[in-house]
């Protein structure tokens, strides 16, 4: 299935993310990972939380915003465990690309507009 183009930032993040699953499990230095977490995965999950999320309760669809919530507090929480982050990280984007874009896709099409990075 094609991803809404709206969407591809959030899809390219995931890819990064993967390389960082991969990256975590070879052991990366933990000022590594934290530099990649504020630069990358906290912008990633404020954007979400801002825009997606908010959208998705309005729409019905509490539960998908509501897990999300809960795996970015989990992934916070494990920032200096890498093999549980790497473990999170990794099931969050199997969930967000499998469940959540393609509801927001559904659901939500008007809030992927708000996408726009700074």
């Amino acid at each position: 299935m094609k991803r809404d183009p709206r969407l591809h930032r959030l899809s390219s993040d995931h890819h990064h993310t993967l390389v960082l699953v991969r990256n975590l499990r070879r052991g990366l230095e933990p000022r590594e990972v934290a530099r990649i977490f504020e630069e990358q995965l906290a912008p990633h999950f404020a954007l979400e939380e801002r825009v997606l999320l908010p959208a998705l309760v309005k729409a019905g669809r509490a539960d998908l915003a509501a897990r999300t919530l809960d795996e970015h507090a989990d992934i916070r929480a494990s920032r200096d465990n890498a093999p549980r982050l790497a473990e999170l990280l990794e099931a969050h984007v199997r969930f967000e690309e499998r469940e959540l874009f393609p509801a927001c896709e559904e659901l939500i099409p008007q809030a992927l507009d708000q996408l726009q990075l700074p």
